[in-house]
């Protein structure tokens, strides 16, 4: 994200409601003479904040460790370390973030320290040198010695009278490519006796911070509701700051138009679907019943004649069954001669005469017939 851009974000904020402004300023006016708790934030400044570490978050650049200043404004000591002269890319938008910091930050603490710098500034006098630019991040680092490193940002702290870069070390560059103006000293000319001295001091050191970082188990703190507390604090700021960088970066002008473009797309694709689909079923179900009630008309006789041939078979069967449980159960001890049916005396019987030449006609009597 490029100067234009962070400006395009620094006027989009200042066009919110001049109401809401005028409120937060009294509010936080009120809380600082008052003396009690920390600053009430409006929205506009958490959403600042948020877009500040998302641009500069988890950027790695090499820079070099000069000196430990005292700074007036925060009243303590802070670690300089000035960028090194690749870091041209990573120089123009620590200074641009921090002039558009300082511009915002007027309207709430005018003298809001931001630990970002070019060149001399109050009681520090920079030298300029060929192998650093003069950009400097003033924070404050854990038991480093002066050199040439490796950082990673990690977050912006951003306290009552302080912007502050919280960085990590990565790793230490290569001796042979120091060059700094306050470490001036060659390798070659110390001696193999005093490097190892210095090493074997640099180890002791190192060994007695860590001895006194280790707590005895007896002395470890205890956890209670003040710290569920916090955590709740923190919890609740942080969703807070979501929803406000969700409200500062994706609810615009922009995206409601294409939200509302899609969902009118989206209806009227649904209600044209459904009305398609209405009248394809309707088309379907009238096909379908006349092909069927075809299907049934042809169909008909062929299953009649299917059932009919189906019983004669079963009839047949049980048929075959009957005629042979006759002949095994009814007829098992043999067949008995019935007697011949005598005529009976009581009725006459009847003599049929062949009259059938007599009745013919005169005209069949020719002699074709003869």
């Amino acid at each position: 994200m490029g100067p234009k851009t962070f400006q395009q974000i620094r006027e989009q904020f200042f066009i919110m409601s001049e109401s809401d402004s005028v409120v937060s300023t009294a509010r936080s006016r009120n809380m600082h003479a008052g003396g009690g708790g920390d600053r009430f934030m409006p929205p506009e400044e958490l959403a600042m904040q948020s877009l500040t570490k998302q641009l500069l978050k988890s950027r790695l650049f090499r820079g070099i460790y000069l000196e430990r200043c005292f700074v007036e404004q925060v009243g303590g000591y802070r670690d300089v370390i000035a960028l090194q002269c690749s870091e041209r890319d990573l120089e123009k938008q620590l200074l641009s973030s921090a002039a558009q910091l300082q511009i915002f930050y007027q309207r709430f603490v005018p003298n809001m320290w931001v630990g970002i710098t070019k060149g001399n500034i109050g009681n520090y006098k920079h030298i300029p040198h060929p192998a650093q630019l003069d950009t400097c991040v003033w924070t404050e680092l854990n038991d480093l010695a002066f050199g040439e490193y490796w950082f990673s940002i990690k977050t912006l702290r951003f306290r009552t009278q302080e912007v502050q870069l919280k960085l990590k070390m990565v790793r230490a560059v290569e001796p042979e490519t120091l060059a700094t103006p306050r470490n001036t000293l060659s390798l070659k000319r110390v001696s193999p006796s005093r490097v190892a001295a210095i090493t074997a001091g640099d180890r002791a050191e190192t060994a007695d911070a860590n001895a006194a970082d280790i707590v005895p188990e007896d002395q470890m703190p205890t956890i209670g509701l003040a710290d569920f507390a916090t955590v709740l604090q923190q919890w609740r700021q942080s969703v807070i700051t979501t929803i406000y960088e969700f409200m500062a970066n994706d609810v615009n002008k922009r995206n409601i138009m294409g939200t509302i473009r899609f969902l009118g797309l989206l209806i009227f694709s649904i209600i044209s679907g459904a009305a398609v689909a209405l009248r394809f079923m309707g088309i379907f179900a009238v096909r379908f019943l006349f092909e069927i009630s075809r299907f049934t008309h042809t169909a008909t006789p062929i299953v009649f004649k299917l059932i009919e041939f189906f019983n004669k078979i079963v009839g047949a069967f049980f048929i075959l069954l009957t005629m042979i449980w006759k002949d095994l159960v009814v007829n098992r001890g043999g067949s008995v001669p019935r007697p011949p049916l005598e005529a009976s005396k009581r009725f006459k019987s009847l003599t049929y005469e062949n009259t059938e030449s007599q009745r013919r006609s005169s005209r069949y009597g020719s002699s074709n017939y003869q």
